[in-house]
Parts: structure tokens; sequence; C-alpha cells
């Protein structure tokens, strides 16, 4: 395979030198070593390390500095960027004495990642281990020679100023503060070879430090001279849109993904895999195209497709009962849906209730009936409805508060199960209205349904969602969240 990534900063000559060169050997024993005997980083990945890490030639001024200091490289997800970055850490350490290697994320666990994929290769080869002074999950990685790898939230980065940074790594750039990013730059202003590197997938119209950085790239790459430092490497598929053919399809994705043209990754799986995937996420994290911070969240017709047949009534005694209530805002509506999963994994849902101006104490006396039916929860939306999962709570009903997490993973579920035709609706008026005009919005790397920007209320959405989240995960009475 050829280094073929869609746009990138051109080498200054074909045969250019590179400051991977030494490293490469390294890393091919490492990695055997630490994963397995047969693990061998893959073609496209040598290449990247090399152009990334370019040195000038010997006639230049700068002969044998990096020519790069700053790196962005963004492709599709499950391509290796951990690795990658886990190499770039490697090289950090190693490459001179008294080196400072930061890595960042948005959150410490997101940069972790990375910190620990190579902590474990250190650790997992003696050769390499017997450089280091220390090795520990919080304290950093020092080496024998002055070396030391730290990871921080972006949040955290004030304590940086006044360091001397080598090596700055920077983890899914379409999530984290322009700030950040801008920090560690001037961090390494006092080093010759200082160098930031970012790995990311495409973003969203919210990401202004992405946009920004891609930006700077195509200047880079249209000869800017004052931009000959700034190296950019994208892989990304032709066009922000899914094709409608297999074919096409395969083919944008082998342009976003190096690892499915290379053939690591199983084409055919991935092609499966998608089927489900909201066509957003698609775009952005298969295609590795930006996408709108909003967007539709499901189609009529998908919606349509799964209707209970006229003459079909809701199943009884197949599963446990889940119900689940939400109200408008101004407190003008409130829905009530059942639902409860069979046998076959389908989860059957119907409203069961639509109120007009209702009160705490209605909703309290409506949930209380529900009993009859022994429910093995009332699901609820702790931001709107806490006040009535407490005291739903206080008199002794099985009550679950679901929390931003869980309608991050509800608004997920609920779209896999009607692309998968796995659920079953009555063809509620109130829901074919509704979910036409609901909007889903990112939320990091995930997405939630949105009632601030849907063009109607979705009470009964909502409350679908909450009562399908219930049922598909089984929720007991034993495992009340509060």
């Amino acid at each position: 395979m050829t280094f073929a990534p869609s746009r990138f900063t051109p080498p200054l000559s074909p045969d250019f030198p590179s400051d991977a060169d030494w490293l490469l050997p390294i890393l091919d024993v490492a990695w055997r070593t630490a994963d397995n005997p047969d693990f061998a980083l893959e073609p496209w990945q040598r290449e990247l390390l090399r152009h990334t890490l370019e040195l000038y030639p010997d006639a230049h001024p700068r002969a044998g500095e990096l020519r790069f200091r700053q790196v962005v490289i963004s492709m599709g997800r499950q391509n290796g960027k951990s690795t990658l970055a886990a190499c770039y850490g490697l090289w950090g350490l190693l490459r001179a004495p008294g080196q400072l290697v930061i890595g960042i994320a948005s959150s410490a666990d997101q940069a972790r990642i990375v910190y620990d994929r190579t902590m474990h290769v250190i650790r997992s080869n003696k050769s390499l281990a017997a450089l280091f002074d220390r090795l520990t999950d919080t304290r950093g990685i020092k080496s024998k020679d002055g070396g030391k790898y730290e990871i921080k939230a972006s949040q955290s980065l004030g304590a940086l100023q006044g360091l001397s940074i080598s090596l700055g790594i920077c983890d899914e750039l379409h999530i984290l503060r322009s700030s950040a990013w801008y920090d560690l730059v001037n961090g390494t202003g006092g080093r010759s070879n200082g160098l930031v590197v970012g790995i990311t997938t495409a973003g969203d119209d919210h990401s202004e430090l992405l946009k920004a950085l891609y930006e700077t790239g195509e200047k880079a790459m249209a000869g800017d001279a004052s931009l000959e430092r700034y190296g950019f490497f994208c892989w990304e598929a032709p066009e922000a849109l899914v094709p409608e053919s297999d074919t096409d399809l395969a083919d944008a994705l082998k342009a976003a993904n190096p690892s499915i043209e290379s053939g690591r990754v199983d084409l055919e799986n991935v092609l499966g895999d998608i089927k489900a995937m909201p066509e957003p996420d698609v775009i952005r994290y298969r295609l590795n195209r930006f996408v709108q911070s909003t967007n539709s969240f499901i189609n009529a017709a998908s919606w349509s497709k799964c209707e209970r047949p006229f003459s079909a009534v809701f199943p009884r005694n197949v599963g446990s009962v889940v119900f689940a209530v939400d109200r408008t805002p101004d407190w003008g509506f409130a829905s009530i849906v059942v639902a409860v999963k069979d046998a076959d994994g389908i989860t059957h849902t119907e409203v069961v209730a639509s109120l007009v101006k209702p009160n705490l104490s209605q909703l309290v006396q409506v949930c209380q009936s529900l009993t009859k039916h022994s429910p093995s929860a009332i699901v609820v939306d702790g931001y709107g409805l806490r006040d009535l999962g407490k005291e739903l709570q206080r008199r002794g009903l099985p009550v679950v508060i679901a929390n931003m997490g869980d309608v991050l993973n509800a608004s997920a579920l609920f779209y896999s199960k009607i692309m998968q035709q796995k659920i079953s609706h009555a063809g509620d008026p109130l829901l074919s209205v509704q979910l036409p005009r609901t909007v889903r919005k990112n939320v990091g790397e995930q997405f939630r349904i949105s009632r601030q920007d849907s063009s109607v209320e979705i009470d009964a959405v909502i409350a679908t969602m909450l009562a399908l989240w219930g049922a598909e995960t089984r929720l007991e009475t034993s495992l009340q969240v509060f």
C-alpha cells in the first residue's frame, strides 16, 4: 500500500530524511514483545511516522532539525490512533536525554488511554524497561536519563506555565479546548525540536479548535511559506454524505480509513456495523467528515416500519413491564409510555396516557395507580422530573431517575432499535407528529435527543425512549438509581 492520505503536506523532497528511521526498528521489536509475536505496524503507519518526523536535509540551514513543529492527523475511528500516539510517546521519551512529554485530552481518563498503551509496551519489553526508573499509573513515566511522560486534562494546563515541553500529544482534537493546544505549542517554543501532535476524527460546527487547525492545514498544503513547519495529514471520504450503493460506500470508507484500505479491518464487517448507525455518526466517525452539531433524529419512514399490524395487540405476560413519564418544560403536557421486551428481543411500546396541564400531585397519583401492573420500574428524567421521582421513592415505588449518561445511552439504543426494527409500537398519533420533528444533538463522542433543539414538544418521544431503555436493560426494583 502506498502512503495516500486524501490530503497531506508534501515532504520537502521525495527522499527526505526522517527521525523515525532509528525509531521503527525499536517499535518493531517492542510491539511484538508487548502484544504478540505477529504484530507489526502497517505500511501506512510507518510512512505516516516517517512523514510527520521529517528532518531538514543536510544542505538546509536547519539541517537535522524536525521540519514540523505542529502536526495534525485526522482519520476515521478504529484505525489504531492510540497505537500511533503511543509510538510518538515512545519516540518522545527515547530521542534524547531529559525530554518532557505531555499527553492531554478533554479529560484525564481520555489522555490515559495513550499513556497506558505506552507504559504497557515499556513494561512488556525488558530492554526498554531497563531504561526507565519509574512506571506508575499516576505519577508519570520517568526514564533514567531524566525524561518524563505525564498526562493532563485540558482544564489543568495552567500548571504547565514555564515548563519546556519536548512533545505534546493531543487526543481527539474535535472536543479539545483551543487553549489546550496553544498552551502546548507555546510550551515547546524554547526547544529547537519541540513538537505537538494531534490525532483526531472529524468534528462538528462546535469544534472550534479543529476547524481552525483544518484551515491552517489548507494553507500549509497550498504552499504558504510561513506554514512550512505545519504538517497536516487527513484521510476522509470525498463527500460528507453516505453513498447509496455499497460499492461507493466501500470506496468512501477506504478513503477515510487506511486500516480498511490496507485490509487489516474487515470491510464487510464495517459495512454491516454501520447499517444501524445514525447517518451523522457514519459521516463523522466512519467517513471522517464534519457534520452539524444538531440533526434530525429519525425519519418517519423508519419509524413507520416498526408499527404493529392493526390486528395486533400489546403483548402481555412476556416480560417485565416498564413505565416512563415525561413532561413538557412548561408543564403544559405529560406523557406516560409502557414498554416490555419479549423473548425474541422485540421491545413493545405504547402511549398509555397523555395529560393536559398536569401538576406534580396528579402525576404522583397516576404513577401510584400503575403499581397494579407490577412494573419492574417507573423511569423519569432526572432533569425535569426529579421531584416526581423522589416522591415516588418515598412511597416505595420502583423508581429509576435517569441521569445524563442514561439519556445518552437511551438515545443511542432507541435509534438502534428503530433501525433494526426491534421495536414494535402502536402507531400513536402523538408520536407520529413528534418523532419526525425530534432533533439529536452531539455531546462529545455521543449524542442525545434534544428537547431544546426540536421544533415541537417531544414529551411522548422522551417517555418512549426511557421506557424502551428501561425494558431493554431489564431494570429491577433493587437497581434503583437516585
